[in-house]
């Protein structure tokens, strides 16, 4: 990975996402998902989520996003 991750991010606490529509606030659950906080901190911490969109949205369900292209197939930025 990078540079920043031997910093070793702490996983406790909460994430806020901020859209152009509000924030989003984001529990974290270190303890029952260890690698998958500390990845998605890991990332924050990166910017590889800066300016990316929700490509998927379901009306009173859910939102998915994360992804640089914009379309849900992508995988790397690099």
């Amino acid at each position: 990975m990078s540079t920043i991750y031997i910093q070793e991010p702490s996983t406790k606490g909460k994430v806020n996402i901020i859209t152009s529509t509000g924030e989003i606030e984001v529990e974290l659950w270190p303890k029952e998902a260890p690698k998958a906080c500390r990845n998605f901190v890991q990332l924050c911490l990166e910017g590889y989520y800066n300016n990316t969109v929700f490509h998927r949205v379901v009306p009173m369900f859910i939102v998915q996003g994360g992804d640089p292209t914009g379309t849900g197939e992508g995988t790397s930025i690099l």
